[in-house]
Parts: C-alpha cells; sequence; structure tokens
C-alpha cells in the first residue's frame, strides 16, 4: 500500500505557518489475485486454477480482459514452450458469487468481457491439464500467469502461481475376491 503526505503553508505579511502534515493511503481500486486448487500437479490430473478480481471502488469495471500464460516459459533463444493445455469448456465465471453465462476461452486463454461491479468481485475457475511441456522432474515447477487489462486499468494487473510436480509413485491398489460366500474347504480367487 503506498503513503502520500501533504501539508500547507499559509502566508500573510511575511509570516508563514505550516499546517500539520497529513499522511492519506493509495489503495488499488482493482485487485487480482491467483491460486491453484492443488499445489502440485502430475500428467493424469487436471490442474483448477481461481482468479479472483476484486474492485475496492465505487465505479464497475467493464470490459476487462484476463490473460493467461498456460506457464510459457522460454527454451531456447527462439523457442516458447507452454505445458499447460486448457481443457475447453471448463471456465466458470461468477460475480459476485452468482454464476454468469459461460465466458469462451481459446487454447491460449485470453477472456473478453469480464464485469467486476462497484464494490464487488468477479472470479473465474478452469482446469488445465499438464502437456508434453511440462517439465517431470524432481522439483520441477511450473509458473503461471494472469494478467488483466481494460478500460480504466492504467497498467496490466498480474497474478501468478507456482505448482510443483508430484514426486514419487502415483500408485493405486484394489483387491477382489471371487465368489465372495465360501463352504468350508471351498475355493476363492483373489485378483
Amino acid at each position: 500500500m503506498a503513503e502520500f503526505t501533504n501539508q500547507a503553508t499559509l502566508r500573510y505579511n511575511n509570516t508563514v505557518t505550516n499546517s500539520n502534515i497529513v499522511v492519506g493511503n493509495l489503495v488499488q481500486a482493482l485487485d487480482i489475485t491467483k491460486t491453484a486448487v492443488r499445489e502440485e500437479y502430475s500428467t493424469d490430473e487436471n490442474t483448477t486454477y481461481v482468479i479472483g478480481i476484486t474492485n475496492n471502488s465505487e465505479t464497475a469495471y467493464t470490459g476487462l480482459t484476463l490473460t493467461d500464460n498456460l506457464g510459457a516459459y522460454q527454451y531456447n533463444e527462439q523457442t516458447q514452450l507452454i505445458p499447460l493445455t486448457y481443457i475447453d469448456g471448463s471456465m466458470r465465471y461468477y460475480v459476485n458469487g452468482a454464476l454468469q453465462p459461460a465466458l469462451t476461452a481459446g487454447n491460449d486463454i485470453t477472456i473478453t468481457g469480464i464485469n467486476v461491479p462497484a464494490g464487488g468481485d468477479a472470479i473465474l475457475i478452469y482446469e488445465t491439464r499438464p502437456n508434453i511441456y511440462a517439465p517431470l522432474d524432481a522439483g520441477a515447477v511450473v509458473t503461471n500467469t494472469a494478467s488483466l487489462t481494460g478500460p480504466g486499468v492504467a497498467e496490466p494487473l498480474t497474478a501468478e502461481e507456482t505448482v510443483t510436480t508430484r514426486t514419487g509413485a502415483q500408485l493405486s491398489i484394489s483387491k477382489a475376491i471371487n465368489p465372495s460366500t465360501v463352504s468350508a474347504n471351498g475355493q476363492v480367487t483373489y485378483t
């Protein structure tokens, strides 16, 4: 939060008097956050992201655009790789908690037409899946950045979230018996 100060000066007949110094705080009208539902990713699970946009002002913001880089990173000087793929149709858009008509997002996730009422909020929830460019080494991360622009937004607002690759084996096991009811000295098969 930025602070500002102000002091008045009064001059009359070669006499100068200064007022007290007042301090104020500048709050940003719009605030953006980004959160991954899970802190880890793996190739066999979707990653859900939640973007929250809060309007702290008394004026509504309309026609905003959100872009998401889907974790894009530079592989070499000429190649940019995108490790996440947007799950088509997964976008949910809420204004002040009420589900709104779906906004469409392409694979590059550019969403237009976002509205945030005065003193209200908008939430966008969507899913991604790691693709062949997602690093899977132990300790590897994907840092995903969202950027908000539009009328009344002087400079793009950004929020990022970092998820780490899940380490260790991802195993599951189940056991079955057939038949489930047997007589004494009967035979069963376990699978």
